[in-house]
């Protein structure tokens, strides 16, 4: 499941858009802990191919949403605020751009200061544990992490890297190597957007925009499969093979893979059925290194 981090300063409306995405209220008084609650991805595609298979049931895409608690733009963040923020795959920064007191250009460069100066300063860290001979870290490893230095000396994300060089550094705690995003709590005055992230302006939240948003940002794809009464959709990396993604059902499946016959949702609501478009063979078959495309309505064969 996709982790998102919610992250902003205190009144920029980010509980408000956990609860909404989320339904869940819960309080957590622990500044270190966030509120963690599933979001449902409704796709309407889903939809449209329940309504033409008459199926009994459907299951959504859920995504696992993270609020961290919110502190003052002229407090900062405590020490060890960021400890669970590593397990997350995006970063969405919530800017308040709704309230008569806002400054959304100013809220916006400031959280990405936050995220740009924990990193520099760990890095810093590393390499003068590594002079001191307290590191274990590779030359090649130190080369990336100088040059992930300079990047963040222009204010600039480490996600910006080539993957090549994120990769060598993936282990390492490090916050702006993952996506990070805008969202823009509002629309209530004009103002000139950070360069190099991606960003979602919002005048009322809007669930299916933001979850489009992210799987951009992420580079994921939505395949659909259809079971017996049962449609499903899957969201996977835009780089996953047939194969991959049938592990993504089931690990026995990706074992025993032979071959995947998919049909692009297009296609399935204009021929009207899965079987009518195998009967007229409009099913595309693939191999395991083949590529799912977005959209795709799949059936996996295997032993």
């Amino acid at each position: 499941m996709v982790k998102i981090a919610l992250f902003g300063y205190s009144d920029s409306g980010k509980t408000t858009l956990f609860r909404y995405l989320t339904g869940k209220n819960e309080e957590l008084y622990d500044p270190f802990k966030p509120c963690i609650g599933v979001g449902i991805y409704k796709d309407s595609n889903i939809d449209r191919i329940t309504e033409i298979h008459k199926a009994r049931k459907v299951v959504y895409p859920e995504f696992e949403f993270f609020d961290f608690k919110g502190f003052p733009l002229s407090q900062g963040f405590p020490d060890n605020y960021f400890s669970h923020f590593f397990d997350m795959d995006i970063i969405v920064c919530v800017i308040n751009n709704f309230s008569e007191t806002s400054s959304p250009e100013k809220e916006s460069a400031s959280l990405l200061m936050e995220l740009i100066l924990y990193d520099t300063e760990k890095i810093q860290s590393i390499l003068k544990k590594r002079d001191d001979g307290t590191s274990a870290i590779s030359q090649q490893q130190v080369d990336v992490l100088k040059k992930g230095l300079k990047v963040l000396e222009d204010e600039r994300l480490l996600n910006e890297m080539a993957d090549v060089d994120k990769r060598l550094i993936y282990g390492i705690q490090l916050l702006t190597t993952r996506q990070v995003f805008l969202y823009i709590n509002g629309a209530r005055q004009k103002f000139t957007l950070p360069a190099g992230c991606p960003y979602l302006i919002q005048n009322e939240p809007d669930a299916l925009s933001l979850y489009k948003s992210i799987m951009k940002a992420l580079s994921l794809i939505t395949f659909y499969t259809v079971k017996g009464d049962i449609v499903q959709g899957w969201v996977i990396p835009s780089s996953y093979t047939a194969r991959q993604a049938a592990g993504k059902i089931h690990k026995d499946i990706e074992k025993g893979f032979i071959k995947a016959a998919v049909l692009p949702v297009k296609d399935f609501l204009e021929i009207g059925s899965w079987q009518a478009a195998k009967n007229t063979g409009a099913l595309k078959f693939l191999g395991p290194n083949s590529l799912i495309s977005d959209g795709d309505i799949v059936e996996f064969y295997f032993h």
